[in-house]
């Protein structure tokens, strides 16, 4: 049995090339994958942004709110009674 030259060069072109291709395939998944990752990152900040100025928000109202009763609280300070308003039927 002979060996020739461009026998060995088939295989071994074949070989590498099935190397390469398996390494570039590698890689192109593991960047896929880090694509995938800064993605959910970047829509986990982006939500969490959102979430973070609704809660400024809320804690805005909720300090006018608390300003709004320590007002009313002043202003009722020195009554014992809130007076009812008359019912219209006459009836307590």
């Amino acid at each position: 049995m002979e060996i020739q030259i461009l026998d060995v060069i088939n295989v071994m072109t074949t070989f590498t090339a099935g190397a390469v291709g398996w390494v570039v395939g590698r890689r192109k998944q593991k960047n896929d994958f880090l694509a995938e990752l800064q993605s959910s990152v970047d829509m986990l900040a982006s939500k969490n942004k959102l979430l973070l100025d609704e809660v400024v928000q809320l804690r805005i109202e909720n300090s006018k709110l608390r300003f709004d009763v320590e007002e009313l609280a002043r202003k009722f300070e020195g009554k014992k009674t809130v007076p009812k308003k008359a019912d219209p039927n006459g009836t307590k």
